[in-house]
């Protein structure tokens, strides 16, 4: 038997660039013995990308499915108009989330687009879980949310130049050759 009451009620507030509290591995010890193995079973399904019977789970998959839809009609736009498009299909569609996805996309700055994309889902899983009482949709939804803290925690200029460093001398043909 699920206890999300609980769970949601113990955890701190998450807002979109917050450091966050805890990392996604403690956020799932905490969720063990708390909630089913069903839940957890979606719980680790949404977070690896996988998808789930759970509807909260197949709900955020189809709004990813659109997102990505989006992106790719964009894209080919842009590359050639004779370029056809098709789409994946999913189920429902969000008029909101579809104009966040494109304004975002419409960025030029990668990380700006990234950053916009990021709002972008945590406004979704805000409307995906709802209102009035704590749900496992809450539950999902605030591992949606740290997931996203916690991937922009870790970006920064140093990880960034690093990373850039990285690329550079692993291509480095002048290396190679030595």
């Amino acid at each position: 038997m699920s206890n999300a009451v609980y769970l949601v009620s113990s955890l701190p507030t998450l807002q979109f660039g917050d450091t966050p509290p805890f990392s996604l591995d403690e956020f799932r010890r905490q969720c063990e013995g708390v909630i089913s193995a069903y839940e957890m079973e979606a719980l680790e399904a949404l977070l690896a990308g996988k998808s789930h019977s759970d509807s909260f789970v197949s709900a955020y998959f189809a709004r990813e499915t659109l997102l990505k839809n989006i992106a790719g009609k964009m894209r080919a736009a842009a590359w050639d108009s004779d370029i056809r498009f098709s789409e994946r299909p999913y189920d429902g569609y969000d008029v909101t989330y579809a104009k966040m996805v494109s304004d975002a996309l419409l960025r030029t700055n990668p990380l700006e687009r990234e950053h916009e994309l990021d709002k972008a889902r945590f406004w979704l899983v805000d409307e995906l879980s709802g209102v009035g009482g704590f749900t496992m949709a809450h539950v999902y939804a605030y591992a949606i949310k740290l997931m996203i803290c916690e991937r922009w925690s870790r970006l920064s200029p140093e990880a960034g130049d690093a990373s850039l460093m990285k690329v550079i001398n692993e291509n480095d043909l002048a290396s190679k050759r030595e």
